[in-house]
């Protein structure tokens, strides 16, 4: 048995001195500015979002290239035997030429049309991701500060619990307290530490979260050098809505969409639709190709240009059922801009006072901790004259730790409803220098 083991036991210890000689990732100091250029930089969000919409830019191009001027070369070298026929739709010659341009088609202006209107639809939905990184980096640089300060007041509770322990066994030894205080102050200790572990536990997850979403190896010791609540601006008195309704980026793709979509029903609900091609051609014959025995006015060098207009008279219902499909597509958007509008007048005036109602509470929360650091320094100076309590200075501190933690609590609800306040009012990109022509 053991022999089997061995090599079991040889890899094990082969593996675990790998992982020990893995290099730690260096430590990172960042700025919160530089997180979000990093994270718009590499969020794989944004490539889709990218992707999506050259795609749709290049169907808007092949769309409108039909309206363009066209130029081909060809050759087409054949003989005739009888009555000259033409082979692939060319006359046999040894080379030749054409031009053509599509001066009026409603269809293919249409089509155009529809194609742009396609384009606004994605480039919104890049612009929507791209805030929506900004968004998620300030928050994880947000929780990141926060829980590094928790993790430092939990320890601060942990000596605190620790000295109350210490004091109950002493005052056990002399015989002043009971075996059931000590286990009190030592369920307090253990329950300190388990909150401790808790806050370690979220800071490791929160520089996990912020590694991956700039680009940095798992792992990454982070560091945030500046406030993100101090980099948002404050938000304009009475005007979020009027800014929402005016930068909301879906609104605009929906009324470029509704302008594209209009014309292209105009012109698809027209009864006259004729379709105008002007064309060159050019063709060089040699004689050698036997057309000179059936034309007495054979010339090697061949040309025509004219103007082609169709008017279709039955079309088997595709023209109607294009714009009937457009007409649909224009009623949709215009019903989903006004949905748009309604719902985001109600998300910013809830942002407002998921806002307001935030910064009451930081206020609150920060006026408590003033309060309890200026108790503890009362508390240590009565200590010093020995008329304090046997654990009043560690009950302030434990007082002061709790009123630390409502304010990192508060302080990260803040900064997160002012996050989306910021974006619902357009002005996310623009407060971390991240406008849309920084795009890779």
């Amino acid at each position: 048995m053991n022999d089997r083991l061995a090599p079991l036991a040889v890899a094990l210890a082969l593996a675990a001195a790998s992982s020990a000689a893995a290099p730690v990732p260096e430590a990172r100091t960042l700025s919160v500015r530089d997180a979000v250029r990093m994270a718009l930089e590499r969020a794989p969000e944004i490539a889709v979002a990218e992707s999506s919409t050259r795609e749709a830019e290049a169907m808007a191009d092949e769309a409108a290239s039909a309206l363009r001027p066209r130029v081909a070369l060809n050759t087409t070298p054949g003989y005739s035997v009888g009555l000259p026929l033409s082979l692939a739709g060319e006359v046999p010659s040894a080379f030749g030429a054409r031009a053509g341009m599509t001066l009026y088609d409603v269809s293919l202006r249409g089509e155009a049309l529809e194609a742009r209107a396609r384009v606004a639809e994605t480039s919104a939905s890049l612009e929507e991701t791209r805030s929506e990184i900004v968004r998620r980096t300030v928050a994880a640089c947000s929780r990141l500060q926060g829980d590094t300060e928790r993790e430092a007041a939990e320890r601060e509770r942990v000596d605190a619990r620790e000295a109350m322990t210490r004091r109950a066994r002493a005052l056990l030894r002399e015989g002043r307290v009971t075996d059931l205080d000590v286990d009190r102050a030592a369920l307090d200790e253990a329950r300190a530490r388990q909150k401790l572990d808790a806050a370690v536990s979220d800071l490791e997850l929160d520089r996990f979260e912020l590694a991956r979403l700039v680009g940095l190896p798992p792992g990454t010791s982070i560091v945030v050098a500046d406030d993100p609540g101090e980099l948002l601006p404050p938000p304009a008195a009475g005007q979020a809505l009027s800014a929402a309704l005016a930068r909301d980026v879906t609104l605009k793709s929906l009324s470029v969409q509704a302008d594209a979509l209009t014309r292209s029903a105009k012109l698809l609900d027209q009864i006259f639709k004729p379709s105008v091609n002007a064309e060159v051609r050019y063709a060089y014959v040699p004689r050698g190709f036997g057309y000179d025995k059936y034309y007495l006015s054979f010339q090697e060098n061949v040309a025509s240009v004219g103007v082609s207009v169709v008017l279709p008279i039955l079309t088997g219902g595709r023209e109607s059922a294009r714009a009937a499909q457009s007409r649909a597509r224009l009623a949709h958007v215009e019903a989903e801009r006004r949905v748009r509008e309604g719902e985001l007048a109600s998300q910013v005036r809830s942002a407002e006072a998921a806002a307001e109602q935030a910064h009451l509470t930081l206020s609150l929360a920060r006026r408590g901790a003033s309060l309890a650091q200026e108790s503890l320094g009362q508390a240590r100076a009565l200590a010093r004259e020995g008329r304090g309590g046997p654990d009043s200075v560690e009950q302030a501190e434990l007082a002061l730790v709790e009123s630390q933690e409502e304010a990192l609590a508060a302080s990260r609800e803040d900064v997160a409803a002012r996050l989306r306040l910021l974006q619902l009012t357009g002005g996310l990109l623009g407060a971390f220098e991240a406008d849309s022509s920084d795009k890779r």
